[in-house]
């Protein structure tokens, strides 16, 4: 209870300092105030191609996440026991965690046709996240079980399916659970770049050039709403 008190006067708070900013402005081209985003936010919600729009954008994530994590952990699991791989796949895994996402993101749109660029950047950002998370999991393994498991001599998709793959799963399973908000919020701004069809980044770059503000205001409350809703969902899911 205390929580949502100190949530909602801290919202309060910046509502307020947001009208006082655009009052003292007071050109709605350049800040919006409170009521015109409010106006904004209601049209945009009312309009059935926003759902589309949202629709499109968390198909484009789930699918990214999906390619990113099947990759990711058959990878990450033949890494961890390979160290022949691991250093093999260092250098690329490293440049993705290092590059400004910027980069990644003009540089693949030059190589890729805009909507292929979208999926390509979304499940670069992602991959190096779920493979080190993965690579990580095996090593952690006890190193007398794996003596044990050698000298068994286990056969080695039994090994993986039931004894390697539950014994990594709590780190597989935090990377794919992160990996669904930084996900979101690169895919986003790769649309906007990209300015792919039918795409929260688009709706905010038209809102942008057409010096709709008030527009741009409200994508980004919805945004923070989608954000809020992940975040929480991603909480209850780890805590299973």
């Amino acid at each position: 209870m205390k929580k949502s008190v100190y949530a909602l006067l801290m919202i309060l708070i910046l509502i307020i300092i947001w009208q006082i900013y655009a009052y003292r402005i007071n050109n709605p081209f350049i800040f919006p105030n409170v009521g015109l985003v409010i106006e904004s936010l209601l049209r945009i919600l009312l309009q059935s191609d926003t759902y589309i729009i949202i629709g499109n954008s968390f198909a484009r994530l789930i699918l990214s996440i999906v390619i990113a994590g099947g990759l990711g952990i058959i990878l990450g699991l033949f890494s961890g026991e390979r160290e022949s791989l691991d250093y093999f796949l260092n250098p690329i895994v490293v440049s993705l965690r290092t590059l400004p996402v910027a980069s990644i993101i003009i540089i693949i749109l030059i190589l890729f046709a805009r909507n292929q660029a979208l999926f390509v950047i979304t499940f670069l950002m992602l991959f190096p996240i779920i493979y080190e998370a993965t690579k990580q999991g095996v090593k952690h393994i006890d190193k007398t079980l794996k003596e044990a498991l050698l000298l068994e001599q286990v056969h080695y998709f039994y090994k993986q399916v039931h004894i390697i793959i539950p014994l990594t799963f709590p780190y597989i399973k935090t990377a794919l659970l992160q990996s669904i908000g930084i996900g979101f919020k690169v895919l986003i701004m790769a649309e906007f770049i990209s300015q792919a069809d039918k795409s929260i980044g688009r709706a905010l770059y038209m809102g942008s050039i057409n010096i709709n503000y008030a527009d741009v205001f409200a994508w980004t409350i919805i945004l923070i709403i989608i954000v809020t809703i992940i975040e929480n969902f991603v909480k209850k899911l780890n805590t299973l």
